[in-house]
């Protein structure tokens, strides 16, 4: 039917789920799988990899290649204009950049740094200071950091990049890949603070090469290894980007120090370094055998983060154009980790918790990108991109014929790394498998938590020489130091029932107002010990909720029903089509509501208040018009509804929060409503303005239905169905990839990783396909 089409293409609207967070821009919070994810949003603005745009610099110096040479070690700026979509931009300044694709470069390509602020204070583009311009040095493919980049940044913090043609003086100079600065604007994305120490691994001076350009690889030096008591010995070695701490060189040397010292580093080791950053970072270095990396040269082209809340350290990419290195494609998923100068890998992985850990994080990037039916077609797009504008580019470092032998090359990696891991003895050891994660409250799964309740985890967890122990990773925020909770299937603190597989754990945490997060873990019952997540990306993608206040057990208003684009189909008592608001009271007494909060804005509490003396009778609506014109009349909001998606609060007197609706893209006379009234989730359809939105319409068939497993990997078998009826799969961008009429099974083995929804009738849900 046409509306189903219309619920997946806006999805769905979702009730309350968490309460106001200010999450970086790389994070966000999926309502619907009660999830906080970051990195996995596609990029906008300047780093649009739907696009490539044109960048023009003009120098008015005719000698100005001689002076960018010139200007190159010291690093001192030409001043220059830029042209980009049609903006000028006066006074920028603009170096070569780069050690390898500088000195080991004959050609005119040289890779740029452009500042925006640099001879006029407060100049931008698209918010960013800085722009790389980098050359694909030793890349034939034209792609590797965009594509590096565009996968890993799922599970690591990791740069914005897309491509752009660059002219100077009006010639072309050709494609280039736009990667972003990794200073403080980068870390603001994916932390909570940028106040923290941030550190290139590599020395001040410039070129510190190995094999003949001074020491080698992995001698110690920016290894994170401990160097003595010195500061002197580090400052040598890491170049310091940013800090706002006065103790920088003392804090990197307290935590390199524990790591050559301590004897427990399973306890020692979390309390100055993130261990899952790291590891991720790691596990992404190794499987797209980076060259330009910490896994190979154990001395730079990283960086370290000390994040201030938590004073811990975690490493992060930089210097991608040297992935998908077809030699490395048989390095050993422990690859350099007997070398004691890497002790990020030497000690580490002797920890046999982080060696497991390490293992699910290489098996999730593994199954996830280098399966066939996800990276082949991703090349493919990338190629068809950028195929024309590198062709046409006469200045690249490569010629057209290695470019289009770097296609087909970059697919042979990922199926060489693929075979390689899979045959590793220690990597293709069964896992545990994670099922029906469930937060259970008051009876209610997924109920709102108020501060003082009692709540309930429990999972599922098999495998085929059973499951040794369960654990729940509790935390307060999205950068927390984890509480580990053992989970139990003993049929006590919480669990149901004795041995059924179903592991659970009870407890009572959080204040008004936090953002609980949390993943679980299985261990297999064999000799490794091998390690399963859920969800799979620790500790970027936890399940969450957040902490209610107790309200004195008010009554109850809800957010009922909206409608964010009305062309038409209801006027206010001004004969105007405006945005609606509808409340309800879900009560059997009346409620006075007057100083009632209603906004669209975490940080305007205060928004648009309900008039004194507004009393809603039981089980009665009310309508506020979300008109931005409070001079119509009382229930007018200085606040409009944006029909791409945003956010709607409702507060209390006390600014206590009692409902919120986050919601997508939405349709054009046709509202958001609450199915059943009042208490269930928002599906987009029909209105029943300012009444019950139970009537049910010849177009609403509802199919109960269950499915199983979840994750599943290669068929979907449904429960409740009566009959053959079609299913419908989608992504969450609402492309349709299954359709099947079916009685009970179907088959998701060609889908790629990731989650989908499955709609029967008007009834969906949810899955994850491994």
């Amino acid at each position: 039917m046409i509306l189903n089409r219309i619920f997946l293409l806006g999805l769905i609207c979702f009730s309350h789920f968490i309460t106001a967070q200010n999450l970086p821009n790389q994070w966000r919070i999926d309502p619907y799988t009660h999830m906080v994810v970051s990195g996995d949003q596609m990029s906008k603005g300047i780093y649009d990899e739907s696009t490539i745009e044109v960048v023009r610099l003009y120098f008015s110096q005719s000698n100005y290649w001689t002076l960018l040479t010139q200007n190159y070690n010291a690093k001192v700026d030409l001043m220059c204009r830029m042209e980009y979509k049609g903006v000028t931009y006066d006074s920028i300044g603009v170096r070569f950049k780069g050690q390898t694709s500088y000195f080991m470069n004959n050609s005119q390509k040289k890779s740029f740094n452009i500042t925006m602020d640099a001879f006029k204070d407060g100049g931008d583009l698209g918010g960013y200071n800085t722009l790389n311009l980098n050359n694909s040095f030793d890349d034939p493919s034209m792609m590797r950091e965009v594509l590096y980049y565009h996968m890993i940044r799922n599970h690591t913090p990791s740069a914005k990049a897309n491509w752009v043609v660059l002219y100077i003086n009006d010639v072309s100079w050709g494609l280039y890949q736009n990667v972003q600065q990794l200073n403080k604007d980068f870390l603001k994305e994916w932390y909570t603070s940028a106040k923290g120490i941030n550190m290139r691994a590599d020395a001040p001076g410039g070129f510190t090469g190995g094999g003949g350009a001074g020491p080698g690889w992995g001698d110690g030096t920016a290894g994170f290894n401990y160097l003595g008591e010195d500061t002197t010995q580090y400052q040598k070695y890491y170049t310091l980007k940013s800090t706002d701490a006065t103790d920088t060189w003392q804090q990197l040397i307290a935590a390199t120090k524990i790591l050559k010292q301590s004897t427990n580093l399973e306890v020692d080791a979390p309390k100055v370094i993130d261990i899952d950053k790291t590891l991720w970072h790691l596990a992404c270095e190794n499987l797209f055998g980076d060259d330009d990396s910490y896994i190979y040269k154990g001395k730079m082209d990283y960086y370290l983060y000390q994040e201030p809340t938590l004073d811990r350290w975690a490493t992060y990419d930089y210097d991608a154009n040297s992935t998908f290195v077809a030699s490395h494609a048989s390095w050993s998923p422990f690859y350099n980790e007997t070398k004691v100068n890497y002790p990020l890998l030497n000690k580490l992985l002797a920890v046999p918790s982080f060696r497991q850990r390490y293992l699910a994080h290489l098996r999730t990037i593994n199954q996830q990108f280098f399966n066939p039916n996800f990276i082949n077609p991703l090349i493919d797009s990338f190629d068809l991109k950028i195929k024309s504008h590198v062709l046409a580019d006469t200045k690249k470092t490569t010629s057209n014929t290695a470019y289009t032998s770097a296609i087909p090359a970059l697919k042979k990696y990922a199926a060489d790394r693929r075979t390689t891991f899979n045959n590793n003895a220690e990597f293709k050891l069964e896992s545990p498998v994670i099922t029906d994660v469930k937060m259970k409250v008051n009876d209610q799964d997924w109920g709102k938590v108020r501060d003082g309740d009692v709540v309930t985890i429990s999972l599922k967890a098999t495998h085929s020489q059973g499951i040794k122990s369960c654990n729940l990773y509790l935390g307060k925020g999205i950068i927390t130091k984890y509480t580990v909770l053992a989970m139990n299937d003993s049929g006590t603190n919480g669990d149901a029932t004795s041995g059924d597989g179903i592991f659970s754990v009870s407890f009572t945490d959080g204040d008004a107002g936090d953002l609980i997060t949390f993943y679980t873990q299985a261990i297999a019952n064999n000799a490794a010990g091998t390690t399963a997540f859920f969800p799979q990306g620790t500790e970027h993608q936890m399940l969450a909720y957040t902490v209610q206040g107790q309200n004195n057990n008010a009554p109850t208003i809800v957010i009922n029903e909206f409608m964010s684009s009305n062309k038409g189909v209801i006027k206010d008592e001004n004969n105007e089509t405006e945005d609606w608001i509808e409340l309800y009271n879900t009560t059997s007494n009346a409620i006075n509501i007057g100083g009632y909060v209603l906004t669209d804005d975490d940080a305007n509490l205060d928004k648009y208040v309900v008039p004194e003396g507004t009393v809603m009778a039981p089980n009665s609506y009310l309508i506020i018009w979300a008109d931005e014109d409070g001079t119509q009349g009382p229930y007018h909001a200085n606040f409009k509804l944006s029909a791409t998606g945003e956010k709607i609060i409702l507060l209390d007197k006390s600014k206590n929060e009692l409902d919120r609706v986050e919601y997508g893209p939405q349709q054009s006379d046709l509202s958001s409503a609450r199915k059943p009234n009042g208490t269930g989730a928002f599906v987009i359809g029909q209105h029943t303005f300012n009444a019950n939105n139970d009537v049910v319409g010849t177009d609403d068939e509802l199919i109960t239905f269950s499915i199983r497993p979840n994750p599943a990997q290669n068929m979907l078998y449904i429960d409740g169905l009566e009959k053959e009826t079609i299913v419908n799969v989608y992504t969450l961008l609402g492309q349709q990839v299954v359709v099947q009429k079916t009685k009970g099974e179907v088959d998701i083995s060609e889908l790629n990783p990731g989650t989908y929804i499955i709609l029967i009738g008007k009834q969906h849900l949810k899955f994850v396909k491994m």
